[in-house]
């Protein structure tokens, strides 16, 4: 048959799509008519759903050839990637990753699905930072360590990426929080990365400890008058240290989603559709927060203009060359995170003592 993945998740998408069980027996619905719709038109299909009463787009494969062969380079990326922190088992079919996926789309993802499946396969392939793929020391701050890591992420995550920061004197650790990302190229071979999540964890073990590095972060306050208190200073560090990150590595754009309609509807504590509304755009609004507060902050980095014409999930935003910053925790922030990617980049850091520093910084930590 041809298209055999791209038929999988049609099928599936009708089914998921559809009414369920129990509400297609209470409104006397029977077999196929309770799936969504499908509509084909030459090498085009749209999916539309039965119901609307969790928010769904229609799902539209603009080609359908395309999309097949996007899948079959999506699955061929993990099964011949280095992704090590998923062990593959008899769970891990092709079903498994084809039909998983989905829960990662924005609505406009939804829109073009090609294209969703090929950035996600850029994502996994992606080897920016893959230099702190061991724990890494990149600078001093605050009398202590700034430590990076690329760490893998399971499949059916946002990313297979995460960039872990943290802080060590070599007997403690403060864990910044972490950031949660993937790296594509457009059609012009220009990367950009994507930012889906930043990921507060527990600080730090040693209270004394926790609360001198907090100092240290809380500077990233000093003087800010916009979004002073509707962000955490610990997040702004973090986004501060990977902004310097992507401009070391010459990434000038990059993008947030706004929600991802696969999660959408899943909190326990909402008890109506309009409660799960409230949650989930106070969640949003408390994400993009973040990225209003470094722009007033940064004179390189900048939020775009929403293009109301145009129908788009995710936030855009551009980082030009670092050109100062009025607060000066987060300018040395910044700085170490754009340092240690461009020494490593033109291969000025001495990789012999820099292996010995960071063995000795592992040893401490572990």
């Amino acid at each position: 048959m041809k298209n055999v993945l791209a038929e999988q998740v049609i099928t599936n998408f009708k089914k998921s799509l559809g009414v369920d069980k129990e509400k297609a027996r209470e409104q006397g619905i029977k077999g196929e008519d309770r799936h969504a719709f499908v509509q084909r038109s030459g090498k085009r299909v749209t999916i539309v759903p039965r119901i609307h009463e969790e928010y769904m787009p229609e799902i539209i494969i603009n080609d359908i050839d395309v999309f097949e062969r996007n899948l079959k380079k999506y699955l061929d990326a993990i099964k011949y990637t280095d992704i090590k922190s998923t062990t593959l088992d008899d769970r891990h079919t092709d079903r498994y990753f084809l039909f998983n996926i989905w829960k990662n789309a924005t609505a406009s993802d939804f829109q073009n699905p090609e294209k969703f499946i090929l950035r996600y396969t850029n994502f996994i392939k992606d080897q920016t930072f893959s230099e702190f793929d061991e724990l890494t020391p990149i600078g001093n701050f605050g009398g202590s360590m700034v430590m990076a890591q690329r760490c893998q992420d399971d499949y059916g995550f946002e990313t297979p990426y995460i960039m872990h920061l943290s802080l060590t004197d070599g007997k403690h650790i403060y864990n910044l929080p972490w950031i949660r990302y993937g790296i594509t190229q457009n059609r012009f071979g220009e990367k950009l990365a994507y930012i889906y999540g930043i990921q507060r964890m527990e600080t730090s073990s040693d209270e004394e400890y926790g609360a001198k590095m907090q100092k240290a972060i809380n500077g990233v306050n000093t003087g800010v008058k916009e979004y002073r208190n509707e962000v955490t200073p610990s997040f702004i560090a973090s986004l501060g240290i990977f902004m310097g990150m992507l401009e070391g590595a010459g990434i000038k754009s990059i993008k947030a989603p706004d929600f991802l309609v696969g999660r959408y509807g899943r909190y326990s504590n909402a008890k109506t559709e309009e409660e799960t509304d409230r949650i989930q755009y106070n969640l949003t609004e408390k994400f993009f927060r973040n990225f209003s507060r470094l722009e007033s902050q940064l004179d390189n980095f900048k939020v775009e203009p929403i293009d109301i014409s145009e129908f788009n999930s995710f936030l855009c935003m551009s980082l030009d060359k670092f050109k100062g910053c009025r607060n000066e925790t987060l300018a040395q922030l910044y700085e170490i995170g754009r340092t240690a990617v461009e020494k490593r980049k033109d291969g000025k850091e001495d990789d012999s003592k820099d292996s010995r520093k960071r063995k000795g910084f592992e040893d401490a930590v572990k």
